[in-house]
Formats: C-alpha cells, sequence, structure tokens
C-alpha cells in the first residue's frame, strides 16, 4: 500500500506514525476542514502517557462548538518527524488536519485521481 492514496470514495488517506506509549501506525483522512494535528478514535487514548496540556474548542461543520483535551505528541510521515497535537474523539476515523500539513505540499487532483504530499 502506498502512504499516500485515495480510498474507493476518492477521500485521501496517509499512512502515518504516532507516538503513544509506542509507535502505532495508522492511515488517516486527510481532512482539510480540521485545524487540528491529528485526532484519534478514544479506543486509543489509554495508551498515551503524557497529561493533556490543554483545553480547545472547535467549531464543527454545523456551526456548534465542542471541547477537547489537547495533548502533544510526535508523528512519522517518510522522512519526516515532528511534533503535533493530537485529540481524541468518539468518532471510529483517524483525521489529519493543517497542523500536519504545514511544511508539506499536498497535491489531489480529482480530475486524474492522483494524490501526493511532499515532504
Amino acid at each position: 500500500m502506498k502512504d499516500v492514496y485515495l480510498d474507493s470514495k476518492n477521500s485521501p488517506f496517509a499512512q502515518i506514525q504516532v507516538l503513544l506509549s509506542s509507535w502505532k501506525t495508522f492511515n488517516a483522512i486527510i481532512d482539510t476542514g480540521f485545524s487540528g494535528g491529528i485526532a484519534l478514535p478514544k479506543t486509543y487514548q489509554k495508551q498515551i502517557k503524557t497529561k493533556s496540556a490543554v483545553t480547545q474548542e472547535f467549531v464543527i461543520a454545523d456551526g456548534s462548538s465542542v471541547f477537547f483535551n489537547i495533548y502533544k505528541t510526535r508523528v512519522k510521515f517518510r522522512n519526516v518527524e515532528k511534533n503535533i497535537t493530537l485529540l481524541f474523539t468518539d468518532n471510529e476515523n483517524i483525521l489529519l488536519g493543517i497542523e500536519f500539513l504545514y511544511g508539506f505540499k499536498f497535491t489531489l487532483d480529482l480530475k486524474k485521481a492522483k494524490i501526493d504530499l511532499d515532504c
């Protein structure tokens, strides 16, 4: 499997590693509407060893506000490792947001069904 790809519904995904109690590999949806770093399902919350740094408010698609505890962690993609914020949600999807994309060139060409994420 490629480390960036489009699924059968043309949703963009990236394969990343996230530091929880150890490095875990995830296939995450690239979500340019999410301003944070990475969102994982709450089932992984027990694996992180650090305390939350702050609580942050996010405005979701329906206009309502939700608050999440924010954690600091590290993420790896290809040869890049960086600090990133992490939150846990009730959703089963793993999301990569704009904070993750900083420093990358993200190309999504749905006309040609191609995706790339250059370091």
